[in-house]
This record gives C-alpha cells, sequence and structure tokens, in this order.
C-alpha cells in the first residue's frame, strides 16, 4: 500500500485542470492521497475552493483568503472583500481550513506596498478570529513579511508555503512556530539554496506542496503540475534528510492534519 501524502497547495480551480480535473484527482487518490487543499487568491477563487471541497468531501478542502498581488483595491473595496471572504468561513465551516494565500510580494509591482500591508495585517485579524490557521505567501519580502508577522500575528500560527528563502528565513520561521513548506522547486538542479534550508526543517515542521499548476518537479518539469507529482518533491526531500519517501510522506501528512485540523 502507498503511504498516506497529502497536497498542502493546490489551485485545482484554475482553468487548465478544466479538461481532466476528475482525472487529476483521481490520479492523486489512486497514489495514496488523503487530502488535497485548494488555495483562493481572491474572493472569487474563494467561492471555487469551496465549490471543489463540496463536491469532494473529506478530500478536496479550502483556504480562502487575497492574494497580496490581487489586494490592489480602494481600502473600502478590500473591506468588502474580506467581509465577504468571513462570511464564507461561517457558511462553510466544514469547507474551510484557513486564510490564504497572504503576505508580501515585491517581485510583481503591480500591488503598492501599502496596500500589500494593509491586506495582510487585516487577514491576519480574520485568522485570528476564527481561528483558522494561514498560508503565507511571500517573495521578496522576507523582513517586510516577518516583520508583520512578529507584530500583527500573535496567536496565528500557519505555513510559509512554497518556501524560497536562505537557511536564515527558515530558521526564523520555525522560531516562530510555524511550518515550511516546498513545492517542486526544490528539486531543481540550481536549487542548493532551497535544500539547504530543507535539510534544518525538522520532518516535525514540514509540508509537501505543489502549488499547481505551477513548480513541477524536475522529472515532470515544463509540464502542467498535479498533486501526485508531489512524490518527486517528497523523494528530494527525503534524500536531504537521510530518509526514505515513507518517512517524509507519513511526517508531512500528519503535520498538515495537525495544522489544518483535518480529519481525513
Amino acid at each position: 500500500m502507498p503511504a498516506e501524502a497529502i497536497d498542502s497547495h493546490a489551485h485545482l480551480y484554475f482553468d487548465r485542470f478544466n479538461d481532466d480535473r476528475d482525472e487529476v484527482i483521481q490520479r492523486a487518490k489512486d497514489a495514496g492521497f488523503v487530502s488535497i487543499i485548494n488555495i483562493a487568491v481572491d474572493e472569487a477563487t474563494s467561492r471555487q475552493v469551496i465549490e471543489l471541497a463540496v463536491e469532494n468531501p473529506g478530500f478536496c478542502h479550502a483556504v480562502v483568503g487575497v492574494h497580496p498581488t490581487h489586494s490592489g483595491m480602494p481600502p473600502t473595496d478590500l473591506q468588502d472583500a474580506l467581509r465577504s471572504i468571513e462570511d464564507l468561513c461561517d457558511q462553510h465551516p466544514q469547507q474551510v481550513v484557513g486564510i490564504g494565500e497572504i503576505g508580501i510580494d515585491y517581485y510583481w509591482k503591480e500591488v503598492s506596498p501599502e496596500d500589500q500591508e494593509r491586506a495582510f495585517i487585516a487577514q491576519l485579524k480574520i485568522a485570528r478570529r476564527r481561528n483558522l490557521p494561514v498560508v503565507i505567501h511571500c517573495r521578496e519580502a522576507w523582513p517586510e513579511t516577518l516583520a508583520v508577522i512578529e507584530k500583527h500575528g500573535t496567536g496565528v500560527t500557519g505555513v510559509f508555503h512554497c518556501f524560497g528563502g536562505t537557511v536564515l528565513e527558515a530558521q526564523r520561521a520555525l522560531d516562530l512556530g510555524w511550518y515550511v513548506s516546498f513545492a517542486g522547486n526544490v528539486t531543481y538542479p540550481k536549487a542548493q539554496k532551497l535544500r539547504d534550508a530543507a535539510a534544518i526543517v525538522p520532518l516535525d515542521r514540514l509540508l509537501l506542496e505543489t502549488d499547481s499548476p505551477f513548480l513541477a518537479p524536475q522529472p515532470k518539469r515544463g509540464k502542467r503540475n498535479e498533486p501526485v507529482h508531489s512524490l518527486h518533491t517528497a523523494d528530494e526531500l527525503a534524500r536531504v534528510h537521510g530518509t526514505h519517501r515513507r518517512s517524509v510522506l507519513e511526517a508531512t501528512t500528519a503535520n498538515s492534519r495537525k495544522l489544518f485540523r483535518l480529519s481525513s
């Protein structure tokens, strides 16, 4: 029997899955996956991830929120969007397991730092009120992201998804008591910095993800990513930790269940 696995971060609502979404989910089940957590990027996709969770009860779960690159809107519009997202938490408590993905992204320049930080802080408050974990998106903004969490994230926990920082930044995340998740890019030949960071993350703080349809691992690089491909990422993490795929899957599955309070 294959070891149980959880893809802690996917976007299966994207159009690239329209032709075979059910088959993608079935392939994951056949490979031993027991859950896929779909992550929203705005109000509309927050509704979509809930729909997927309703259609796949106990297997697909929803994380709702406004991505930093989608947060560039007038304050009143942001308030309305976040009020709707918080309402979704109330209306679908069985499906919504977290808030995200939220954070700061300085790689893309379209949204001001002020708008991003405003949305980030507001959603940390939602997570605290709803007692939900958060999924952090951080790109080229580690000092700023950590500073916001340290100042405004008291009582909130979560995961740094698709970790892209250094060993020092991984240690900062661990010092906060949070989880760290790695995607397919940790398998890339030039990604030694990520492997170094992964090596210091203990198995009991590690999550596995695809970020589907993006970042397919090296054996599938250039193709659309899907949950089952994260088994290649698990193999790389096992190599980094000097262990076996099953040990990584057992740990990351337990960690995802604990963080997102999954029963499946």
